[in-house]
């Protein structure tokens, strides 16, 4: 399938740093619930808006997860057709990295509340 070199791409780097960044707000909002507000009063801190950005952690996660995943199609894509032609540009190093961070956010967003809060809130209740 040929690629229509008028149409404007959508830049890998871009996607993958999108995914990046929804990896980081869907922790940070799995967080938001329980294990931040009390890791934040043991430091003497107080996050007020940690309830808002906890309700938001579903939809968070699954956007983060869609972006994720185009991202991957397109990194994909783009592997698929340079074995094809060898006279295209190489997916970038950056946006391969960043995916692979970003799939690490997310995984640890969906481990959050089975695996990570059970094991954090009874220790950060002992530091109080």
């Amino acid at each position: 399938m040929a690629i229509d070199q008028d149409r404007p791409r959508i830049p890998e780097v871009a996607v993958s740093a999108s995914a990046a960044i929804g990896g980081v707000a869907a922790v940070f909002a799995w967080a938001a619930c329980c294990v931040l507000p009390l890791a934040l009063s043991v430091a003497g801190v107080s996050f007020a808006g940690a309830a808002v950005i906890a309700g938001a952690r579903n939809w968070l996660t699954l956007v983060a997860a869609v972006i994720l995943v185009a991202g991957w199609l397109l990194h994909w894509r783009r592997l698929r057709m340079c074995r094809k032609d060898a006279a295209c540009r190489r997916p970038s190093r950056l946006a391969f990295w960043l995916l692979v961070i970003a799939s690490l956010l997310i995984v640890l967003s969906l481990a959050w509340q089975p695996y990570i809060e059970p094991w954090a809130m009874p220790r950060l209740a002992a530091m109080r």
